[in-house]
């Protein structure tokens, strides 16, 4: 039989691009057609263009292609070290005790994973590091010339969303060696800084002979509402108030501050008044579940209800960035279904709600699935997801504060009272600003702007000479250039630059520039930098360059990474505890003491998950007035002046883009 295999796979071998041979020779026979068929339709451009319903066979072989040949286990973790779940019916705040089969899986502190095809690197001569100087690609292809924003599809309130995942998700642990960058001549009078000085990334040993260092997250990456609750018991004794299962707020509705003026939250590091104003209403939104559980439980203790509270919480918030956030970032049919068959499965939200989690992922979605399937690798986020999460470039220069003292204009638009610089929003000023400004006004006005387009030339002036902080919230006393930066984090982390990516991803990889853009000023500049050696190409400048889609104002490329991380939001669906006990209420039960023990207590949770299927929910329970008079678009993250869509009778799974 294995000649019958040889013989067929290098019959299919030769209409398949030679850098993916390899990777193909590994396939099975059967896995090696199916990447035929998504390696054919890649090279005919046409996936966008696919009815719905092919288009999610297209992305489902590409999950599974990714799932069985492109993740790679990194770092040292006990094997093995069980326990039973219903000894810990609820979320640690170091983030041990989720996984039963490893209780330190994901802990405070653990090692980031890479993509499996990432291992093997060729060594470079030379300093790979400062080529091309990361300050001459900030200046010559980053920083912002003319704003250019994402026009009705994303605002404000959806930039400042994913900033607060990212506080939930992750972070890199910084050596005590620092460097210094030093802007060459040809670029010195137009970097705001001449030089700056900033941390090493910490390497640690994995135990691995093919990849002997890696990177430790200092953030629980489970999706736990780290950002509210904090990822050690320091920091959640600071923002909780020991009464009814709450956490600390201001009666004004933000966030309290210490007497530093730092803001009394789970994460406070390099935050702005964007991402503080969701944490407040997060944090309203723990406290009200909180109240709710208390009012059909009033037995249960503060630490019960905080439990529960962080548990619903938690999961309202996964849902919110599935179907509501992911959604409206990626604006076109197949990805509407794709992502709420993340969720509910194919067979949707009604069948789920009335029958139960059926089918496995395929029909009944990736939350409430009986046991986790990890693909030889145990969960972990990994380096190219921190990766293409780079988007500062969301970010305009001012932020468009409102009048909401006169009625609403067309579409329940506001008239325009006042800019105010975002240098004046960031960090320790931005708190300040934002209690000036309010909940109501803040939330209204970041619903009413766009925010940036992910494009070249679109990196905010303003983030190259800007102070950060260290994990305390403190300011550090030197500024730094975060475009050059950024793009020194990605070489420094040995992670693969745009060309290299690809492959990984079996996406084909360009040879010249016009493969990346149709843009010719685009084209000359990255020649300028690069030469002709389009393997020198950097992540973000590749993510920011490249052709988009219509209804993508995310990168392509970018969507891709999602789709090849599928396999990790699925460990964080079915390994978040409380998203198991959601679906298999009506199935037979994994943590059958642990789920029976929720049962008993956290009906109204249930049913205040089962409810909540957008941020628009949310903001409706704690402030109605502002989305009855001030929203007219369907989502929060959409611009709220938009007009909703018109009503399309045509079944979901059966459209044909346009």
């Amino acid at each position: 039989m294995q000649w019958i295999k040889a013989l067929l796979t290098a019959a299919l071998l030769h209409y398949i691009h030679k850098d993916f041979h390899e990777a193909a020779a590994r396939m099975t026979l059967i896995d090696c057609f199916l990447f035929l068929i998504v390696h054919s339709i890649d090279k005919l451009g046409i996936w966008p263009r696919l009815p719905v319903f092919v288009g999610l066979f297209y992305l489902g072989i590409r999950q599974h292609l990714h799932q069985e040949y492109n993740l790679f286990n990194v770092g040292i973790s006990p094997v093995g070290v069980r326990f039973n779940p219903a000894d810990y019916p609820y979320r640690r705040a170091d983030g041990k005790y989720n996984d039963p089969f490893n209780y330190t899986r994901n802990k405070f502190n653990s090692t980031f994973n890479i993509g499996k095809t990432q291992k093997k690197k060729k060594k470079k001569a030379g300093n790979v590091l400062m080529k091309p100087d990361p300050m001459v690609v900030a200046t010559k292809l980053l920083a912002r010339r003319n704003y250019k924003d994402t026009g009705k599809q994303f605002n404000m309130i959806a930039a400042s969303w994913i900033q607060f995942m990212i506080h939930d998700w992750v972070d890199h642990l910084e050596d005590t060696n620092q460097v210094e960058l030093i802007a060459p001549n040809e670029v010195a009078d137009k970097c705001p800084l001449s030089s700056f000085k900033f941390f090493k990334t910490k390497e640690v040993p994995t135990g691995f002979y093919e990849m002997k260092t890696g990177t430790i997250n200092t953030r629980t990456p489970w999706w736990d509402g780290s950002a509210l609750y904090g990822s050690t018991m320091a920091r959640l004794q600071k923002v909780r108030t020991f009464k009814d299962g709450k956490l600390k707020i201001s009666e004004d509705g933000l966030l309290l501050h210490d007497q530093d003026g730092i803001a009394v939250t789970g994460d406070v590091r390099n935050s702005w008044a964007g991402v503080s104003l969701l944490e407040a209403l997060f944090i309203k939104e723990h406290n009200s579940v909180c109240e709710a559980i208390k009012e059909e439980n009033p037995h249960l203790s503060d630490e019960e209800l905080y439990r529960f509270g962080r548990l619903v919480t938690s999961a309202v918030i996964a849902k919110v960035h599935t179907i509501d956030w992911t959604v409206e970032l990626l604006k076109t049919d197949t990805l509407d279904a794709g992502m709420h068959a993340n969720w509910y499965g194919l067979l949707g939200k009604k069948f789920k709600d009335t029958f139960g989690h059926v089918g496995g992922a395929i029909l009944g979605g990736f939350v409430g699935m009986k046991r986790p399937e990890i693909h030889g690798v145990p969960y972990s986020l990994t380096e190219e997801f921190v990766d293409v999460y780079r988007m500062h470039s969301l970010l305009p220069d001012q932020l468009h504060l409102r009048d909401l003292t006169v009625p609403p204009g067309p579409n329940k638009s506001p008239r325009l009272a006042e800019k105010v610089d975002m240098a004046n929003l960031i960090g320790l000023k931005g708190e300040r600003t934002l209690s000036e400004i309010g909940f109501t006004r803040q939330m209204v006005s970041m619903g009413h702007q766009a925010c940036g387009a992910l494009v070249l030339w679109n990196y905010p002036r303003w983030l190259r000479n800007h102070v950060v902080q260290d994990m305390e919230g403190k300011e550090r006393p030197d500024p730094v250039d975060l475009a050059a930066l950024e793009v020194y984090r990605d070489r420094e982390r040995k992670f693969a630059r745009y060309n290299q990516l690809r492959r990984a991803l079996l996406l084909i990889p360009i040879s010249k520039w016009e493969d990346l853009t149709d843009d010719k000023e685009a084209i000359q500049a990255l020649g300028e930098v690069h030469g002709d050696d389009v393997e020198k190409l950097d992540l973000l400048v590749g993510l920011m360059a490249e052709k988009k889609i219509k209804g993508f104002y995310y990168y392509i490329f970018i969507f891709r990474v999602i789709i090849h991380r599928s396999p990790i939001f699925s460990h964080l669906f079915k390994n978040t505890q409380f998203l198991i006990f959601v679906a298999e209420l009506h199935s037979k039960l994994y943590y059958f003491a642990l789920v029976y023990f929720r049962l008993q207590t956290t009906k109204k949770g249930l049913e205040w998950v089962k409810k909540t299927e957008s941020l628009k929910d949310v903001l409706d329970r704690h402030y109605p007035e502002i989305t009855k008079k001030w929203m007219n678009s369907a989502s929060a993250f959409s611009v709220w002046d938009s007009p909703r869509k018109a009503y399309n009778p045509i079944p979901l799974y059966l459209r044909v883009p346009k």
